[in-house]
């Protein structure tokens, strides 16, 4: 049975009206009367004197490239005069462009009314050989919608110009003795032919729309529309289906360009047809833009060959040139089929009239369309070639136009979702109105979505937006909601306030649960900022100590987040504790000292005790973080440490190095290494005999490969002093050990830095 969707986007193209997505008509040479500067006036038709003249007073032409604007003749190779050197007799001239200006229109399926003006850009010559690859033209004025080009007759062969929109192509190619004009869309990619003999010369024109009123319905197929009303009904009738329904439209926009009365083509009364079906089935609809990334399997053509560099001037039908494209393969890889497909909606026209950003992924059951995008030309591919397990895969891009359809009934949790910061301000004004109990009910539909779509804000000041309405939404559920997707990391100083009102407001307890949602590492949300644990708990003192001057209930709050604060340390501890190689546990210890020393500090300052106490004891009480307890004590003025109550944790340390230092240096003779704990077995044992031998050095080991593979992860993990080579010879090979003499270089290294160390703590 076909999808209610489905069946919708077979009933909008079976409303397709004969439009075009370009079009082309003949004006008589006696209307156009213009002159060159530095040429003169240029009879019609253009003899080739005259072109060479043109040619003479010329530029390379350039063209857009991204941001950019270069010269490539590879791509774009032809004579440029900038419109300031050409003047046209315009009241003669507009007398008849003006009129196949409206006809163009109506081919171009131009809502009735709408009008067309033509904003002369430049004049091109394009003389023997040159030419311009397939390309589209950039929207330079929020009035564009295309691109008009009016060629002037000369004696050329070649240079035809071929204007395509998705599978379909129409070719132009000029008229010896009147003007043609050809009008096409600004998303139609366009191409200019090689000219293989004489000179092609155009005048290029932006096309501006001046829109027509707002169309009126009553033209409109009842019927047709009755059936779309019944299709939007069926599609938003299951209780847990789709909450919105995007059609995809045939051209693509720009947000500038976005607007009914600026729609393309069959886009126009498509639009239209599924706004009155909307209005019929008690749903809101909106125009959006799309991106779309589809990935497929494709195969790569065989290669061939096929030139351009000779011409043929008795063949001006030479059809040589059609497949040359912008890359100058000439080839299309052959799609088979679609392994993956994202569509998501990054702009529409929002609440207030105007285009808003959004950003929405859609799923495959919210979307349809009348043409598939594998049928349109993609504004960027990406060819993967065969890479042993995968490869053979075509990435397409495309950016579509979309008609966004919803029902009235769940229009906030909709709008919500493409725009969090709009339903944060509408819950506000409703809280401000005195309808609290609609401003509850709209906050509460936000809760399947909430902890996806929040996450997603970058926006600057967002969380403090949210903070304002959890408070006001004045219900503790309702805000532990609001509040939930976000983390520890995303506050700053500048919340303080709004944390304090809000521990003020729902209490203690609440606050306590909030914080343990916020710094829960299971928790199903992601990060919101991108800052590490580490530095924002080395940052938070700031924040803490603006929360305690807020009174009792700032106070409060700082507790539950130093609480916190601690809580990862003392797992970060645990975690780095357990890592092997001794160097990476050292580095890692060391990088949670000033965290360490911020949260001692912070504890300190707001009379928190209990916090500083559990710190100062963790760093007494184990050897292993020795050197993390001396990094926190550099960390925190010498003076403090009495206050801070750090100074146990000094003479801690002083005790450890005296003893350290207290015991003999390691004599030339003792080749004894101490191995780490870890590993018990038999194979394990015999590594720490030998290992502990003062006077062996070398330890031939005939050993299988899984055991020989065991021993050298063993001393890798460790770092042990001790080199291992394989001999490959009998069954089974012999893994040889030697101790290094960077056995002796360790422990003086060692033994130096930790006189340093006591030094510093004395002194």
């Amino acid at each position: 049975m076909i999808a209610p969707r489905d069946h919708l986007a077979v009933l909008l193209v079976g409303d397709d009206s004969p439009t075009a997505f370009s079009a082309s008509r003949s004006v008589p040479t006696k209307d156009l009367a213009l002159e060159v500067r530095g040429v003169g006036p240029i009879e019609l038709p253009v003899s080739q004197a005259t072109a060479r003249q043109l040619c003479q007073v010329a530029r390379p032409a350039r063209y857009g490239q991204g941001e950019r604007t270069v010269l490539d003749r590879a791509v774009r190779d032809t004579w440029e005069i900038p419109k300031s050197r050409v003047k046209i007799d315009a009241r003669r001239w507009n007398k008849a462009l003006q009129p196949a200006l409206d006809r163009l229109g109506g081919k171009l399926g131009l809502s009735p009314g709408s009008v067309l003006r033509a904003e002369l850009h430049s004049m091109l010559i394009y003389a023997r050989g040159q030419f311009f690859l397939g390309h589209q033209d950039s929207e330079k004025d929020d009035a564009m919608i295309g691109s008009l080009v009016v060629g002037l007759p000369s004696d050329f062969k070649g240079g035809a110009l071929q204007v395509q929109h998705g599978a379909k192509t129409s070719t132009y190619r000029g008229s010896a003795q009147s003007l043609s004009l050809v009008a096409f869309y600004s998303d139609c990619r366009h191409e200019v032919k090689p000219v293989t003999s004489g000179h092609r010369i155009v005048l290029t024109y932006n096309l501006l729309l001046r829109p027509a009123g707002a169309a009126s319905d009553a033209s409109l197929d009842a019927e047709l529309i009755a059936k779309l009303a019944d299709c939007l009904r069926g599609h938003f009738a299951p209780s847990d289906g789709p909450d919105r329904l995007v059609y995809l439209l045939d051209h693509e926009y720009t947000r500038r360009g976005l607007g009914p009365a600026r729609l393309k083509r069959t886009d126009a009364q498509r639009a239209r047809l599924l706004g009155a079906a909307a209005e019929l089935a008690e749903c809101d609809h909106t125009l959006a833009l799309a991106d779309i990334h589809e990935t497929w399997s494709a195969v790569e053509p065989e290669p061939h060959y096929r030139g351009w560099n000779r011409w043929d001037d008795d063949d001006e039908d030479d059809e040589d040139y059609d497949e040359f494209d912008e890359d100058g393969t000439g080839e299309e890889y052959d799609l088979d089929e679609l392994i993956d497909s994202d569509i998501s909606l990054d702009s529409w026209i929002g609440p207030s009239g105007r285009v808003e950003q959004v950003q929405l992924s859609l799923r495959g059951s919210e979307v349809c369309a009348g043409t598939p995008s594998e049928e349109l030309e993609p504004y960027s591919s990406e060819y993967e070639g065969y890479m042993g397990n995968w490869g053979n895969t075509l990435d397409r891009w495309y950016h579509r136009g979309a008609v966004v359809v919803w029902p009235r009934t769940r229009a906030f949790a909709v709008l919500a979702e493409a725009m969090p910061a709009w339903a944060l301000d509408e819950l506000a004004a409703q809280m401000r109105l005195g309808d609290s109990e609609s401003a509850r009910a709209a906050a509460a539909s936000l809760a399947p979505l909430w902890g996806t779509v929040a996450p997603e804000v970058q926006a600057k000041g967002f969380l403090a937006k949210v903070m304002r309405v959890a408070r006001i939404i004045d219900e503790p559920q309702l805000a532990t909601m609001l509040l939930q997707p976000f983390r520890l990391q995303a506050l700053t100083p500048s919340h303080a306030k709004a944390v304090s009102a809000l521990t003020a407001a729902y209490g203690e307890e609440w606050a306590g649960e909030l914080v343990a949602l916020w710094s829960s590492p299971r928790s199903q949300y992601r990060y919101v900022a991108g800052r590490e644990t580490s530095a924002w708990t080395e940052s938070s003192s700031r924040l803490c100590v603006a929360l305690g001057d807020l009174g009792d209930s700032g106070a409060s709050m700082a507790r539950h987040l130093l609480g916190a604060g601690w809580q990862w340390a003392e797992n970060a501890l645990n975690r780095d504790l357990r890592i092997s190689p001794p160097s990476q546990r050292e580095e890692a210890l060391l990088e949670l000292a000033a965290p360490l020393a911020a949260i001692i500090q912070c504890a300190s300052s707001l009379a928190l005790g209990e916090v500083c106490d559990r710190a100062v004891g963790r760093l007494r009480s184990d050897g292993g973080l020795a050197g993390c307890a001396l990094a926190v004590l550099r960390a925190l003025p010498r003076a403090d440490w009495p206050a801070i109550g750090v100074d146990a944790v000094a003479a801690h340390c002083r005790e450890s190095l005296i003893n350290e230092l207290a015991g003999p240096e390691r004599s030339a003779e003792d080749w004894s290494i101490d191995l780490p704990a870890g590993c018990d077995c038999d194979q394990c044992e015999t590594l720490c005999v030998f290992l502990a031998d003062p006077t062996g050095r070398t330890y031939q080991w005939p050993l299988a490969k899984a055991g020989r593979g065991h021993i050298r992860g063993r001393i890798d993990s460790t770092e042990s002093p001790v080199t291992y080579q394989t001999r490959r010879v009998g069954r089974p090979y012999t893994l040889i050990l030697t101790k290094t003499v960077e056995l002796f270089e360790r422990e003086a290294e060692q033994r130096r830095s930790s006189q340093e160390d006591l030094i510093w703590l004395v002194g």
